[in-house]
């Protein structure tokens, strides 16, 4: 009997003992949660504008931080008593985002290269549009880049960037160039890729931009930095990245002719379309007026000892007034010289060097033959130059312009003629 009532006794005792002290031992999180998981909790911020305090259990709890404590992030409040200061430090990621962290975070430096990024840098000069881990990541929502639900998942990382580079008041601020860039990227080749086809390998912003270390264009380590934009678009185009390396436009931007064309001076930036794409500057129809943008110049021409009539001589040709009327399969530019592998005519690679030019014009004229090589392409006709050409135009101009004036003497004497039988036969009556 009496162990039986030391038994209840004890019994008793633990069950006052949890009574008591329960909510001591209760889940750490659940401290916070007992004001922070109402909806209407909230602070005074700046103009006595409503600050939320809300944290969704369910989402912080489905996010890649559930199961952490609040005093993980939140460290300045560890070991304060209910309620706590009013003020809480801001979050530091960094606590677990490093090389080398045991808590299971990926292992990079992100906020290394944050700092040294256009993001980072405003961010230090106290920026008030300077984004932080949060405005990526999110708050308590913060998912795996592999979650379709994630910000950071690779087809909503466009609407993430959006969210502040779509913010025309923003970009006006900071002297951004490109304005609504969203809209133009989701019209793109690689926009309507991601969106329309669910074509994860598409390019996004981070691909071209880079991810936790994006610096101005005019930075030199930019990855959109001019000189570097080709193997930044090389890492998904390797082949055409391999031809304009080899090519006259490539080997002269090794060599630091900064007026070189890269891709986005042909291809274009946010607004990339397909080549059979109307809309596309490399279009056929499209092709010789991107080309003329250097081509036609007349600095670019004395700078670099270029012909100066490719336009004018390609225009007059039957190729270009066929082209210019919209005939799509007519040659243009890169029918000829090739697109990214364009060479100099003295390359035997060179798809106009003399000895290839009767595969080049077969392509379209078949049976050509080594008669296609003979004379000018770009003609020119001169005195010095192609001379038979020039004087039969000289001959054909005189003939025609003699022709017309005849005829035009003729229809004027006769003319006069009439006028004056006319006139004789008024005297008469």
């Amino acid at each position: 009997m009496c162990e039986v009532l030391r038994f209840t006794l004890h019994i008793s005792s633990f069950m006052l003992f949890l009574a008591v002290c329960a909510p001591a031992f209760a889940a750490p999180n659940d401290r916070c949660l007992m004001c922070h998981s109402a909806k209407g909790f909230a602070k005074a911020g700046a103009g006595g504008r409503a600050i939320s305090l809300y944290v969704d259990e369910p989402t912080l709890e489905a996010s890649v931080h559930g199961g952490k404590l609040c005093t993980d992030c939140h460290a300045d409040m560890a070991g304060q008593r209910l309620p706590h200061k009013p003020s809480a430090q801001p979050v530091q990621c960094i606590r677990c985002h490093h090389v080398g962290n045991g808590v299971g975070a990926p292992q990079a430096s992100p906020m290394d290269q944050y700092r040294d990024s256009v993001h980072g840098k405003a961010a230090e000069r106290g920026d008030p549009d300077a984004p932080g881990c949060k405005d990526c990541h999110g708050y308590h929502d913060v998912r795996s880049h592999l979650d379709p639900r994630s910000r950071t998942y690779r087809a909503n990382i466009p609407e993430t960037c959006a969210r502040c580079h779509s913010d025309s008041n923003m970009a006006a601020r900071h002297g951004i160039p490109v304005r609504q860039p969203l809209k133009l990227y989701r019209n793109s080749v690689h926009g309507r890729a991601v969106t329309d086809q669910g074509l994860l390998s598409a390019a996004v912003c981070t691909d071209c931009h880079g991810v936790h270390g994006i610096k101005a264009a005019t930075d030199s380590d930019s990855k959109v930095n001019r000189p570097n934009i080709p193997e930044t678009c090389g890492r998904c185009h390797e082949k055409g990245l391999e031809e304009y390396k080899a090519s006259i436009h490539g080997t002269a931007r090794a060599e630091g002719i900064h007026d070189a064309p890269v891709c986005t001076d042909c291809h274009g930036e946010h607004t990339i379309q397909s080549p059979s794409s109307p809309d596309s500057t490399v279009y056929p129809t499209h092709v010789v007026a991107t080309c003329s943008k250097c081509h036609a110049s007349a600095r670019m021409a004395k700078t670099y000892g270029l012909p100066a009539d490719r336009l004018t001589t390609y225009i007059g040709s039957y190729h270009g007034v066929a082209n210019k009327f919209g005939q799509v399969t007519v040659a243009n530019c890169a029918t000829c010289h090739g697109a990214h592998n364009i060479l100099p005519s003295t390359d035997a690679r060179s798809l106009v060097n003399r000895r290839n030019l009767p595969h080049t014009c077969g392509k379209c004229h078949p049976g050509a033959t080594a008669n296609f090589a003979k004379g000018s392409i770009h003609l020119a006709p001169s005195r010095a130059k192609d001379r038979g050409v020039y004087w039969v135009r000289k001959l054909y101009s005189i003939f025609v312009f003699g022709l017309i004036s005849s005829f035009a003497a003729y229809v004027g004497l006769d003319l006069v003629s009439r006028c004056l039988r006319r006139s004789r036969r008024g005297r008469r009556e």
